[in-house]
């Protein structure tokens, strides 16, 4: 029997005891204070429901959350830091554009050309 259930289960994504008690504490306040919670108090009945055995392994799941979380942060502001020039040299780009056209002028090639290249930029399709 054991056999087939790890053969079922092959691939499956394993849910960590914290992340269930996670879950479920979630759930829980969800009923019980409808009014609000804080994800604090999600975690903290999360901890207080864990079995002790598990803690230890817990304790380093929420240690590596932590520190995947401050690494996604900094990426993020880092990316965000990136696309404001982005943003303001096309905001720039475009109000020449615009001004040329406003006056009856020929907009450069090269302008198009750079327009282009931060509309990329920000969708994520160059650097």
């Amino acid at each position: 029997m054991s056999d087939v259930f790890e053969e079922l289960t092959t691939g499956l994504r394993r849910v960590s005891p914290l992340s269930a008690m996670f879950d479920a504490a979630e759930d829980t306040l969800l009923t019980d204070r409808p009014e609000g919670f804080t994800p604090e108090d999600i975690g903290e009945l999360a901890w207080q429901s864990l079995p002790e055995a598990e803690k230890p392994d817990a304790k380093v799941e929420l240690l590596y959350t932590y520190w995947s979380a401050r690494r996604n942060d900094l990426e993020a502001r880092a990316r965000y830091e990136r696309e404001q020039k982005a943003r303001t040299a096309l905001a720039a780009c475009l109000d020449e554009r615009e001004m040329a056209l406003v006056l009856g002028n020929e907009v450069p090639p090269s302008l198009d050309a750079d327009i282009a290249r931060l509309a990329r930029t920000l969708l994520g399709g160059a650097r």
